[in-house]
């Protein structure tokens, strides 16, 4: 006779993973009111997700893709000039085994956006959209942790160590501020682009509150109110202070923090000599912070009894555990020569990273791809604005840990803190941080049960009453006495084997029946 304990874990099981490239095209119209185009001097954009639906076998993913062009104009008063908008798209990505019930990550980045000039007031946008979809299943399992038995019934347990989610917060915060242009530019004519990027500086946990510190970096690319429509850059940094309230809370947790921009909205405004030099901004990004706490659990495996026939309900499942977390940054630099022009004075610098290969390599993990740079300048040659592209490879290596090269690595590539100073009339130096995101991860198929039913009393008269069994090749003590039906502890006296003692291929095992 046997009592049943039970228990519950939450587990969350990847059950597919896809990728998608979503083909955007769109042609586009500018206002009667706006300058004619000449030449389109850069393209910029971004995808956002609005929303992330999951179906029967397939997610569907809705976002836009906003879209920023600059061109030159051949207009007396408006050499520059700029447009944006945006292009919506829905996507469905097939996805087996998806049910209404699970949860559906996305990460999506530009992997290509370039225009066509069609006519004056007429462009082209093409764009290829990189989606990557993880579907998640997050799920209460029943097991049995334990029993109560009169000593007939044999349990194989197993106790597991695991991370598990224990408190998990998102955000919105919003930087309101501004920029001001020094004495000696003349007063800003027109916005051509704004730039924001937000990194995190330093991360406290004290008394159930995560204190996240940070950067927001925002920039302005502006044409000026003069004769000659020239061009200007102007940016600064803002430091930011954010409390979570995060429950069950402590400072030896596994932590994972990410910010990711949103919107940044801004005006122009006057200053104290009424001109219009200050640029008030607000800025607008999201703080993701989870901790993980680790988990222990005891479960049976596997069991039997000497008494009766039994009957086990048991199922398999992937246990995946968050062993570490680390943020590894790399300083970056090369540099590149500008093949049109001069390059009189440098305005911006977009980086965007795309990886080629991640693999582990004499004990380090090793990141390969390339920097995909976009460099707004002044070309000195015809006093225009100008672009340069070029795609830079890269390298990073981070040092793993014995256990750590044991584990499956999952990572991300971040770019911040990007700067470019000319060298010389043709050569620019390129500066940023790669950041490398890491969670190690380990996982684990166990097989729990989670009913055990009596059928009726072990007839032993039709056993015989002593058998010599020869042990097989990874046959094992609890192996031979589940077969028989008799106790562990039992067939250890019959066989004068020691508490640690495994078996040997070849060696004859006594079971005797009792009576």
């Amino acid at each position: 006779m046997f009592k049943l304990l039970s228990d519950t874990f939450i587990i969350n099981e990847i059950i597919d993973s896809n990728t998608s490239e979503a083909l955007l095209e769109n042609e586009i119209s500018i206002s009667e009111n706006m300058p004619d185009i000449e030449k389109i001097i850069s393209t910029e954009g971004k995808i956002k997700i609005n929303s992330v639906t999951v179906h029967n076998n397939s997610v569907t993913v809705n976002g836009d893709l906003i879209h920023n062009i600059i061109y030159r104009s051949n207009d007396e008063d408006v050499s520059v000039a700029s447009m944006s908008g945006k292009i919506n798209f829905t996507e469905e990505i097939p996805m087996d085994g998806a049910t209404e019930d699970m949860d559906a990550q996305v990460n999506s980045f530009i992997d290509y956006i370039d225009s066509e000039l069609l006519s004056e007031k007429n462009f082209l946008i093409k764009a290829v959209a990189n989606i990557d979809v993880d579907l998640i299943h997050k799920r209460p399992v029943d097991f049995i942790s334990s029993l109560e038995s009169d000593g007939s019934f044999q349990a194989k347990t197993k106790n597991i160590i695991y991370t598990d989610i224990v408190s998990h917060s998102s955000e919105d915060i919003t930087v309101n501020d501004s920029v001001e242009l020094n004495q000696s530019t003349d007063k800003i004519k027109s916005i051509l682009k704004s730039d924001c990027d937000a990194y995190i500086t330093n991360v406290d946990i004290m008394n159930d509150r995560m204190l996240v510190e940070g950067i927001c970096k925002v920039g302005f690319l502006y044409t000026e109110d003069n004769n000659l429509s020239t061009t200007g850059y102007v940016s600064e940094e803002f430091p930011f202070t954010h409390y979570i309230e995060l429950k069950n809370s402590n400072s030896d947790m596994l932590r994972d923090i990410n910010v990711t921009f949103n919107d940044l909205s801004y005006t122009i405004d006057e200053n104290y000599d009424d001109e219009d030099k200050i640029v008030s901004f607000t800025a607008n990004f999201t703080i993701d912070a989870k901790l993980y706490d680790t988990v222990e659990k005891n479960i049976i495996l596997d069991g039997y009894s000497t008494d009766s026939e039994i009957e086990i309900d048991s199922s398999k499942i992937n246990l995946v555990s968050t062993r570490s977390i680390k943020d590894v940054i790399t300083k970056y630099e090369n540099n590149f020569d500008v093949m049109t022009g001069a390059i009189k004075d440098i305005y911006t610098i977009d980086i965007s990273p795309k990886v080629s290969e991640k693999r582990v390599f004499d004990d380090k993990y090793v990141v390969d791809g390339f920097l995909d740079v976009n460099l707004l300048y002044l070309n000195g040659d015809v006093n225009k604005i100008d672009r340069a592209y070029v795609s830079m490879p890269y390298t990073t290596t981070v040092d793993l840990s014995d256990e750590e090269k044991d584990c499956d690595i999952v990572s991300d590539v971040k770019i911040s803190k990007c700067s470019a100073y000319r060298k010389g009339n043709n050569s620019v130096v390129v500066n940023c941080d790669i950041k490398i995101d890491m969670k190690m991860k380990k996982s684990d198929e166990i097989s729990i049960i989670s009913n055990i039913n009596e059928i009726g009393p072990i007839d032993y008269g039709k056993m015989p009453s002593l058998i010599f069994r020869v042990v097989q090749q990874g046959e094992t003590i609890w192996d031979i006495a589940k077969n028989y039906s008799v106790s562990i502890n039992y067939l250890k006296e019959l066989n004068e084997l020691s508490e640690d003692e495994a078996l040997i291929p070849g060696d004859k095992i006594i079971i005797a029946r009792k009576v």
